[in-house]
C-alpha cells in the first residue's frame, strides 16, 4: 500500500511540474517580447533626444543669426522711449517678454519706457532691439518659445541636491 501511496505522490507532482512548465513557458515568451520592446523604445528616446539636442542647437544658431546686426544700423539707431514702447506694442510683448527678448531685466525695460529723449544702453541692448526692431509678431513668438525652451532644457541638465 505504502508504494501506490508513493508511486501516486510521484506522478501527481510530475504532472504539477508539466503543466507549471507549459504556463510559465508563455510567460517567459510574453517577458521576452516585452524587454525586446522596452529596448526599442529606450534606443528610439535616445535617437530622438539627440534629434531634439541638434534641433535646439540649429534653431540657437538661427536666433543668433538673426540678432546679428550690421553695425551701421546699430550706430544710426536713435533709439527713444515712444520707440521702444511701440516696439512692445507692435510685437504685443508685455515688458518682461520684452526684456528677455533683449536681454535685460524687466525694471530696465520700464526705465526705457519712462525716460525722455534719447535712451543710452550698456552692453548689446541697443544691438538687440535695433535686431528685434525688425522682428514680426511671429518671430518674436519664437524667439521667445525658443528662450523658454533653452531655460527648460538648462534645468534639467543641473543635478537636484
Amino acid at each position: 500500500m505504502p508504494d501506490i501511496a508513493r508511486v501516486l505522490k510521484e506522478e501527481i507532482q510530475r504532472l504539477a511540474r508539466k503543466e507549471s512548465k507549459m504556463a510559465v513557458a508563455n510567460l517567459r515568451k510574453d517577458n521576452a517580447m516585452l524587454k525586446r520592446v522596452a529596448a526599442d523604445h529606450k534606443r528610439r528616446l535616445a535617437k530622438l533626444e539627440r534629434q531634439n539636442r541638434l534641433l535646439l542647437s540649429e534653431a540657437q544658431k538661427r536666433r543668433k543669426q538673426s540678432m546679428l546686426v550690421a553695425d551701421g544700423d546699430v550706430d544710426k539707431a536713435r533709439i527713444t522711449a515712444k520707440m521702444v514702447h511701440a516696439t512692445r506694442d507692435k510685437l504685443r510683448l508685455s515688458q518682461a517678454d520684452f526684456a528677455k527678448l533683449v536681454g535685460v531685466s524687466t525694471q530696465t525695460v520700464y526705465q526705457w519706457e519712462h525716460k525722455e529723449g534719447r535712451l543710452s544702453f550698456r552692453g548689446n541692448a541697443k544691438t538687440a532691439i535695433v535686431a528685434v526692431r525688425k522682428f514680426n509678431r511671429k518671430e518674436a513668438q519664437q524667439q521667445l518659445e525658443a528662450l523658454r525652451e533653452k531655460k527648460k532644457a538648462k534645468r534639467k541638465r543641473k543635478p537636484s541636491r
